[in-house]
């Protein structure tokens, strides 16, 4: 008898030491899949490369700018592409004459043409042969006129398609441009400074290629030291294109140096200036989890006083490297709620730029990934409302998905009284008002888990109150079922099988889910809802 108790006993434990384990292992994994926190996340991962193609449009932008900014004497002649690329191939036995006299009204033809956006003639040039005397024109100190016109004709041709940069690069255009950044004249400095900045924002390898040539250094050294406006607005947006590529990043104590040199520079009362700051700072803060913390104490204030104005050029990157900081640990996601970010939340969610809106929620997302006290300060902040409005109304189906992510989070990992608030005011609505079968895994999974949270606590209310399952009768009001029963035959094994528990545990019998699905038109899924994902953000 003794022994059987024994042996009862000892089993007992390990059942219970085993559910333990389970919970503490389910815990931790709800922590990394949730939390942006990983540096192997890929939600965190896709907020980084977005961020990459969000500031290439913007360079995109500005270049253009740039090339409108000559005031001809007289209007550049029209021509067709192919016309222009013989009226290049035609300027080129002048240029290439020293001895020509009209060597230099040529070299500005030439330029003139890549400045006329019309027709942009990028391969045309390249294609003419004229770049390697470009190139030797950047080392006539005797000629700065020549030297600033062959620099602008590599910037405009740098500023195009990835192949039309590395051809600047491959002509060694480099050496003599970082030379040129220690040029007395200013427009030449200048110009140099432009051309490298588009190198470097054109990926990872070109950028290597630059800082083995010492450029990252001296841009770091130039913002250090200039005090021309101009050129510093150029030297920070040439500078923030070094730090933008991860993979892999740029130098880590190179990041340490421009922190310390921006730190001197934020206060500037330039928006264009403060803006190229705050893009190196947030890149830097998404490349290098080990600045967070520095970041929020050097920086936070000024990112909060920038937040809390009207509108800013500065606002999406200063949004965004907060955001960063709260994908960290619960003490770092605490630093930015200390700063007051999420009061502010309330008019971030009103910009009229749907990115802020989408980066607004993202970070509330990761504060709703928190600790239980974190996740209160949430809902006395009264931001649920507004995310939930943000659900179901806005015209951006990025900003929904993240908005609808903070409700997944707070009825995932938060406790009873977080999930059931979500309940209690059309949170579960608001979720289903944006999933859709169509999302990637990661943020399957994640709503999925949402799913199974309410629908669990929808249970045991229905069982306190000897009633039906309200959530999971709103879910089949909603047509989610019938959205479930198409992910049963998703590739990825995770989300078949997680639709499938659900299903068998709040809704059908698994002998009855055959024949559920929705009606299939053009390739796609019906659900008779209005589809409405606009993906064009306002910068």
């Amino acid at each position: 008898f003794l022994a059987r108790l024994f042996l009862f006993l000892l089993s007992s434990f390990l059942f219970a030491f085993f559910i333990f384990l389970l919970k503490t292992m389910d815990k931790n994994r709800r922590l990394k899949e949730f939390k942006f926190n990983s540096k192997g996340s890929d939600s965190r991962h896709k907020r980084r490369e977005y961020a990459v193609s969000l500031r290439k449009d913007k360079r995109a932008q500005k270049l253009n700018k740039r090339r409108d900014m000559e005031v001809f004497n007289q209007q550049v002649e029209e021509f067709t592409q192919s016309d222009i690329g013989q009226a290049i191939v035609n300027l080129r036995p002048t240029i290439e004459n020293d001895d020509d006299p009209g060597q230099h009204n040529a070299l500005v033809q030439l330029r003139q043409y890549l400045a006329n956006n019309k027709t942009l003639p990028i391969q045309a040039t390249i294609n003419s042969g004229v770049l390697p005397k470009m190139v030797e024109m950047l080392s006539w100190e005797h000629q700065p006129e020549t030297q600033y016109e062959a620099a602008w004709v590599l910037t405009n041709v740098s500023s195009g398609e990835q192949h039309q940069t590395y051809a600047v690069v491959e002509v060694e255009a480099i050496a003599p441009l970082c030379a040129l950044l220690m040029s007395d004249i200013l427009k030449v400095k200048d110009q140099a400074c432009w051309c490298l900045g588009n190198i470097a924002g054109d990926g990872a390898e070109l950028r290597d290629v630059l800082i083995e040539n010492g450029a990252l250094d001296q841009f770091i050294f130039m913002l250090q030291e200039e005090d021309n406006l101009d050129l510093l607005r150029n030297v920070s947006w040439s500078l923030s294109n070094f730090f933008r590529w991860r993979n892999p990043p740029a130098p880590m104590e190179k990041m340490g140096e421009a922190l310390s040199v921006i730190a001197d520079r934020i206060n500037t009362q330039d928006p264009e200036l403060l803006a190229n700051l705050c893009w190196s700072i947030c890149y830097i803060a998404e490349a290098k989890d080990e600045y967070l913390n520095g970041i929020c104490d050097t920086f936070g204030n000024i990112f909060i006083d920038i937040l809390s104005l009207k509108s800013h050029n500065a606002q999406l990157p200063a949004l965004r490297a907060l955001g960063s900081v709260t994908a960290g640990e619960d003490d770092q996601t605490q630093m930015v709620m200390e700063l007051g970010l999420l009061p502010l939340c309330h008019n971030l969610f009103r910009s009229k730029k749907a990115n802020i809106r989408k980066d607004a929620c993202w970070a509330v997302s990761n504060v709703c990934a928190g600790n239980f006290d974190q996740i209160d300060v949430v809902i006395e902040e009264n931001l649920v409302e507004p995310i939930i409005r943000l659900c179901m109304s806005d015209p951006v189906g990025k900003v929904r998905q993240d908005a609808a992510w903070c409700l997944c989070n707070l009825a995932s990992r938060g406790d009873v009284r977080h999930c059931d608030y979500v309940i209690n005011n059309e949170g579960v609505k608001a979720i289903a008002n944006v999933f859709n079968i169509n999302m990637d895994v990661k943020a399957l999974l994640v709503f999925l888990e949402a799913f199974s949270h309410v629908l669990d606590r929808g249970a045991v209310i229905g069982e306190e109150n000897d009633t039906d399952n309200l959530v999971a009768s709103l879910l089949e009001e909603d047509q989610c079922v019938d959205k479930f029963t198409v992910l049963l035959d998703h590739p990825e094994l995770k989300v078949a099988e997680f639709v499938g528990h659900l299903i068998d545990t709040y809704f059908y019998e698994a002998d009855d889910v055959d024949g559920l699905g929705p009606e299939v038109g053009d390739g796609q899924y019906e659900f008779g809802t209005e589809k409405n994902y606009d993906d064009n953000f306002d910068v």
